[in-house]
């Protein structure tokens, strides 16, 4: 179940405004839960992505992101907690030139590792600025290294804006900033004016706007 919360956070104007939305999440056809997720840019120019998915009451998946200005990782966040609060595993990952460290608990056990990359790997992800902050031209494209908080491993992946597309989301015609995602985990995400998703596509697992929720 983890897996979607990756997926999710793949995707993620120097104003300390939060956006925030709330969608459905289907896998192969089938409800299992709701995301709900916003993201913030701070008054340094920095970025907080916050997701939090509930599937059904059963299990609560939470992440908070924060990147640099530049789209560097800074430290993340990851816990899953069973019904009535008990936590059940938590995983923070912060990052300095040699790589990311962790702090894991899992089990009442706390445990530390550090997971390396080379320093001059390219880890600054631009497209979590796009929409928010600057406008890319279609065709556009990056090449990270991002670090997978499901696997604790650093996984490459190509992140392209494919341009504008129309899209229904419920009974709403919207036009959507279109970014699909390469690699070891591929999805496609349609994204509004402030980069906030109207849908993301990743195999079987399909996440999208409420109707509730307006551009």
């Amino acid at each position: 179940m983890r897996k979607w919360l990756y997926c999710a956070c793949l995707l993620f104007c120097f104003q300390p405004a939060a956006a925030q939305i709330k969608m459905s999440l289907q896998v192969g056809g089938k409800g299992v839960g709701t995301v709900s997720m916003s993201q913030k840019i701070n008054p340094d120019g920095s970025k907080t992505v916050e997701l939090k998915i509930e599937f059904h009451k059963q299990l609560t998946l939470r992440s908070q992101n924060l990147y640099d200005k530049s789209g560097m990782p800074v430290r993340k966040f990851m816990e899953s907690i069973i019904p009535g609060g008990k936590l059940q595993k938590q995983t923070v990952a912060t990052f300095d030139k040699l790589g990311a460290n962790l702090v894991l608990l899992d089990g009442g056990q706390r445990k530390t590792r550090s997971i390396p990359l080379v320093e001059t790997a390219p880890r600054a992800n631009a497209s979590e600025l796009w929409f928010v902050r600057n406008q890319p031209a279609a065709g556009t494209q990056v090449k990270v290294y991002l670090f997978n908080m499901d696997t604790l491993a650093w996984d490459l992946q190509t992140i392209v804006y494919r341009g504008r597309q129309n899209l229904k989301v419920g009974k709403q015609d919207v036009s959507a900033h279109v970014v699909e995602t390469l690699g070891e985990r591929t999805s496609i995400a349609y994204l509004d004016e402030r980069g906030m998703p109207w849908r993301i596509e990743s195999g079987a697992t399909v996440m999208q706007r409420m109707e509730d929720n307006g551009p």
